[in-house]
């Protein structure tokens, strides 16, 4: 029954079911309307196998033509971020990005006026969004609230810097590239390229992108984990994980930017390849960083559980020297001192 719902009747789950954090009162729900969500869930599932096939056809042959008011759209959510939110945003808009709805978990630093001036000029919605274990609602509500506006839409957090690998291109460029390139397409996998310390015991000054430049070997195993950038109107959102997209019918396809299909949160090497599109995953940074971090507790889980100093180990990763990211250096600080207008890499 709770994969029915969570598959089928997705405005229920959120709107309903994901409020309860009680799980004997949810479970409770559960039972009283059994009868009506089986009934929804299968009317649904004829819709989306019938009917709306025709739709997501339409959809798939028009979009990558299309003018849409904003090209690329990230959904994030945030909690005490102040100190790197403006770098993550104006690298962001650097490569492509033109619109950001973040949603605060119950920050307790500036970020709000750190924000306000994007805010301003319409580059950021940002919406307050208290209580444990809330990513995937919050996750929910951007795609709901970019559907209509966003050509496509990334789930990506303030750690995670997504690159394109010819630095000639926008990420707007690669992505009309790879989803023409495929059938079906609905959401593109990145794999993560996992970051370490580069021995920093303490927070150092300057950019992240200038002062992390030693990552994992492409096979190592903390790089399987996936995010994703979709077309908003072919997926029905982060239902179970975060890192996986539930599509809007069975005629869709979830493909890494080789064309691998994806079915799980997570791609093994040798299919994790960075030929087109990467994730830089900035896990930790300095010592000081993860401890910070690791003390917030994870915004993903009910219980806000905090991680243990045995996971900044594993995911300490300073096996390759990459300087990849000094291309940006300069012009992303002189963004953040206003020194220049934000034009996007064409």
């Amino acid at each position: 029954m709770n994969e029915l719902i969570k598959k089928y009747d997705i405005p229920i789950y959120f709107g309903l079911f994901r409020k309860i954090d009680d799980r004997k009162r949810r479970k409770i729900f559960y039972i009283i309307l059994a009868p009506v969500l089986l009934i929804y869930g299968l009317l649904c599932f004829i819709y989306e196998n019938t009917i709306d096939r025709i739709f997501v056809h339409r959809e798939l042959k028009t979009f990558i033509s299309k003018k849409y008011k904003y090209d690329l759209a990230f959904v994030a959510c945030i909690l005490n971020e102040a100190r790197y939110i403006e770098e993550w945003i104006e690298y962001h808009r650097l490569v492509g990005v033109d619109k950001f709805y973040i949603f605060d978990n119950g920050s307790t630093d500036n970020t709000k006026e750190i924000l306000q001036k994007y805010i301003d000029e319409g580059i950021v919605d940002l919406e307050y969004f208290p209580g444990k274990g809330k990513q995937l609602d919050m996750y929910y509500k951007g795609l709901r609230k970019c559907r209509k506006d966003a050509k496509y839409v990334g789930f990506i957090d303030l750690d995670e810097f997504v690159v394109p690998t010819d630095e000639t291109k926008s990420l707007v460029e690669v992505l009309d590239e790879r989803f023409s390139h495929f059938s079906g397409m609905a959401a593109l996998s990145i794999n993560w390229l996992v970051f370490g310390s580069s021995g920093h015991k303490t927070r150092p000054e300057g950019l992240v992108i200038e002062n992390y430049l030693n990552r994992a070997e492409y096979d190592s195993k903390t790089n399987r984990l996936l995010k994703f950038i979709a077309n908003p109107r072919l997926i029905k959102g982060c239902i179970t994980s975060p890192h996986f997209a539930y599509l809007r019918n069975g005629s869709l396809k979830q493909l890494n930017e080789k064309g691998i299909e994806i079915d799980s949160p997570w791609n093994d090497y040798p299919n994790n390849t960075y030929d087109h599109i990467r994730i830089n995953h900035y896990y930790g940074k300095s010592e000081e960083d993860c401890k910070a971090k690791f003390n917030r507790g994870n915004v993903s889980r009910p219980d806000y559980i905090k991680r243990k100093w045995d996971q900044f180990v594993l995911y300490d990763r300073n096996e390759v020297h990459d300087e990849r990211m000094l291309l940006y250096c300069d012009r992303v600080r002189q963004s953040l001192e206003g020194s220049m207008s934000n034009e996007k890499i064409v």
